[in-house]
């Protein structure tokens, strides 16, 4: 029997396809696994975010939802991990736009004894403008130099931690996403077992993300981290 798990995604008003697609994901996994919940953690939605994920909450017994005032998909994530039952932790964006199967494949990689399974969209297929695959491409290169790591997607989604390991880095999640390349950076250097798969990724939907906010953001935080670990290494 599969071990029981949890899926955490972060959300910032996502009204128009937060029912829709947690019932869709609801479906898929419940035709293979008995034993998960599907965290929803909103930070900062002025839609109908909340009263849908409530909503949700109140219907279904596999999801949990909840609501902090202050927008950052870090804040999000690093409560949704507190809260979570499971030791097996997938981090998923809403739109599901990558492809599902790969937490079959996480979870089947987590039973062998990885500690974190990384998805990749550029090791796998994308469909996304190709302003953001410059971008992405840009970073994943300065990380590559910088840090000497060799994984090749960032992103929040498609990822899978065991728990245990997220607690040992929770205190050092800021607001924004820089705590996934923080979090491969530490677990790797600290002796856990990582494996990067590719993944399928269908996403041309505009970004709710501000593209040269969040490029500054992580830029700068790739070099402060960087700078960090260079003067203080741990």
């Amino acid at each position: 029997m599969t071990k029981p798990f949890s899926i955490l995604i972060p959300v910032y008003n996502e009204a128009e396809i937060i029912t829709e697609n947690t019932e869709v994901l609801l479906d898929y996994l419940s035709q293979d696994y008995e034993r998960f919940e599907i965290i929803l953690g909103s930070n900062g939605s002025v839609d109908g975010t909340i009263m849908k994920g409530n909503d949700l909450e109140n219907r279904f017994s596999q999801v949990r939802f909840f609501h902090i005032h202050r927008k950052g998909v870090g804040r999000a994530f690093k409560r949704g991990v507190r809260m979570a039952k499971y030791d097996r932790i997938i981090s998923l964006d809403m739109d599901l736009s990558i492809d599902m199967g790969f937490i079959h494949r996480a979870l089947e990689l987590m039973d062998s004894g990885y500690d974190v399974v990384v998805g990749s969209k550029k090791m796998g297929h994308q469909r996304r403008t190709m302003f953001r695959r410059l971008g992405s491409s840009l970073f994943i290169f300065c990380a590559r130099r910088l840090l000497d790591i060799s994984f090749e997607d960032y992103s929040i989604a498609a990822k899978c931690y065991r728990r245990s390991l997220l607690l040992q880095y929770v205190d050092r999640i800021d607001h924004g996403t820089s705590y996934v390349i923080e979090i491969l950076y530490m677990a790797s250097r600290n002796g856990m077992k990582l494996i990067e798969i590719p993944v399928r990724c269908e996403d041309l939907r505009a970004s709710k993300f501000n593209i040269i906010h969040e490029g500054v953001y992580r830029f700068t935080n790739l070099f402060r981290f960087w700078y960090g670990q260079k003067c203080n290494p741990r």
